[in-house]
């Protein structure tokens, strides 16, 4: 399996881009997410990644909780 990884001339290599995505957010998204990061768990940092993960997985849970639709994709997406 052939797998995509980008060299940074500084750090060696850079994220499995199989693996990982990238979003844009606006400036106060992101100032949301440092808040609700500080206040899911107080005592330690959450990146902001592991944030939008948290909360993503959350709401998908909801969703399943009350509907039949799975909202879990189990595909790679391009």
């Amino acid at each position: 399996m052939w797998v995509s990884i980008i060299k940074n001339k500084t750090k060696g290599t850079m994220t499995d881009l199989t693996k990982y995505r990238n979003v844009s957010l606006k400036h106060e998204t992101y100032k949301t997410l440092i808040s609700l990061s500080k206040a899911m768990l107080p005592d330690a940092k959450l990146s902001i990644s592991k944030t939008v993960e948290c909360l993503a997985n959350e709401k998908t849970k909801k969703l399943n909780e009350k509907t039949t639709i799975n909202y879990s994709p189990k595909f790679n997406m391009v």
